[in-house]
């Protein structure tokens, strides 16, 4: 499932705008990879690339949720926690040969990084705006 990056996904933070539109791209990557029909070591190698980039982004967003103090830190923490335990699963999955959680895969992280940004990561917009962060 292609996805293309609109204004209308800002959080009005200039670095978590910057990461979520390379996560955007990594996923757009990994669609195309699949309609060609690459093998599992391409779906591997990106799949594994896109968890360590969002596991980079995770950390980079929670901190500066937590130097503002940003409140909902904890249940936004729960979120993304979740979110890499669920691509571990998928790595390990497409690492046994299941070749069919592919399609999954593209669809759950298209789902959830689409849902997510919309839902969780807009929240702290204002908030780290309001702290100084754009």
């Amino acid at each position: 499932m292609s996805i293309k990056w609109d204004p209308s996904y800002s959080v009005n933070v200039r670095r978590c705008d910057e990461d979520h539109q390379k996560l955007f791209s990594m996923l757009n990557t990994l669609h195309e990879s699949m309609l060609a029909g690459k093998g599992k070591e391409v779906v591997q190698q990106v799949v594994k690339q896109l968890a360590d980039y969002a596991k980079f982004h995770f950390a980079a967003e929670e901190a500066l949720m937590e130097k503002t103090k940003y409140p909902a830190l904890t249940a936004h923490r729960a979120e993304h926690q979740a979110f890499v335990k669920k691509v571990e699963e998928f790595q390990a999955d497409i690492a046994g040969g299941k070749l069919s959680t592919s399609v999954s895969v593209d669809t759950f992280l298209t789902q959830w990084l689409t849902k997510h940004i919309r839902n969780s990561d807009q929240k702290y917009g204002p908030h780290l705006n309001a702290n100084g962060v754009n």
